[in-house]
């Protein structure tokens, strides 16, 4: 073993053994070595180097196609420069990981497309196995601004994401699940059904739930291609319409009551982070505060009955019973708001 700056240098070799020629079978004689460099993966931040003395072997028969082959053994795949180890290691990094390909370079010491050719063929598998073993029943589609570096503009994209949940467990529970599909460029109804209607009639015809942000583009591209699946607004839209509803019914009451802004001594002002705060987090001094702040600075009870619907609106998301959430949410729409309040109408609704 040497240590230097660039790393540990390892040398290795396998056990002798008694080996039989692949073609015909007769005892195979020694025929040498090769020293074969294997990347692989690296100890406490230090990259490391394999250096693999390589039997190679001939055969005794002069008649013999086979005549010579090199030993082969599951340190490291055939031609490759890293070991079997580090190849798995490099495609669990991808899959489980917010990591790019350059990073893992670097950790190797190699250059990009000399990795990329070495994981290629192995990320695949492991993509189509995990495409095999659960097959999409819960789409997402939302929209991202793609940031890039220099004078290029903003850029808008689609993301796909498979939101399917897994068997329960044991315990009776589901853990949340995202998967990454695809990245398509541009935000519109035309974006997202071009790739849904690319996916097959058999992809489609799984699906049966399709969650998406409040955009017309995607709901009409769902109602287009997957007629059968239930469309939903993601917990995370729903949950900030409702929160910048009662932000915006603050805003209001603040005015009709000051006739200005929010000072930071006013009741409403200083009481705005604790609206937005669930109400199971809420200490009882915190309650207490809010109480007294609103008792103080919403004389008509609007912000208050609007935080109530707030409440409400997230405690449903969070029934275990799909069942009770629905009944919570439609008891949510025939609350007597009245109509002036259009901005708690809006939460309510969304």
């Amino acid at each position: 073993m040497d240590r230097s700056p660039a790393g540990l240098r390892l040398n290795v070799e396998t056990d002798p053994g008694i080996v039989f020629c692949p073609a015909c079978g007769v005892q195979a004689v020694a025929d040498g070595r090769q020293q074969r460099l294997l990347h692989d993966i690296g100890v406490f931040g230090v990259p490391v180097l394999l250096v693999w003395s390589r039997r190679t072997w001939r055969c005794r028969q002069h008649s013999c196609p086979q005549v010579s082959w090199g030993e082969e053994t599951q340190l490291a795949p055939p031609r490759k420069h890293f070991t079997t180890r580090a190849i798995t290691w490099a495609v669990n990094q991808l899959l489980t990981r917010d990591v790019v390909i350059s990073a893992l370079a670097r950790d190797l010491q190699v250059g990009w497309r000399t990795l990329w050719k070495a994981i290629e063929g192995p990320l695949q598998e492991r993509l189509k196995e995990i495409s095999d073993q659960a097959s999409v029943e819960a789409l997402g589609l939302d929209e991202h601004v793609w940031r890039h570096c220099g004078p290029h503009k903003n850029r808008m994209i689609t993301g796909v994401v498979d939101h399917t949940r897994p068997k329960r467990g044991k315990d009776g529970k589901t853990k949340p699940f995202a998967r990454l599909l695809d990245v398509q460029v541009g935000r519109s109804g035309a974006v997202a059904e071009d790739w849904l209607a690319s996916q097959g009639k058999e992809f489609a015809s799984k699906i049966r739930i399709a969650a998406i942000d409040p955009y017309r583009g995607y709901a009409n591209a769902i109602s287009a291609t997957l007629k059968e699946a239930d469309m939903v607004v993601d917990i995370f839209h729903v949950t900030k319409l409702a929160s910048q509803a009662l932000d915006e019914v603050r805003r209001r009451v603040q005015q009709d009551t000051l006739g200005r802004r929010g000072h930071a001594k006013d009741p409403l002002y200083r009481a705005r982070r604790l609206l937005l705060t669930g109400a199971n987090h809420l200490t009882e001094k915190m309650a207490t505060k809010l109480d007294a702040l609103l008792q103080e600075g919403d004389p008509n009870w609007e912000v208050t009955i609007t935080w109530t619907v707030y409440q409400k609106l997230i405690d449903a998301y969070q029934q275990p019973d799909s069942h009770d959430m629905v009944t919570l949410i439609d008891a949510l729409k025939d609350l007597g708001v009245p109509p002036a309040w259009s901005e708690a109408r809006g939460g309510a609704d969304s």
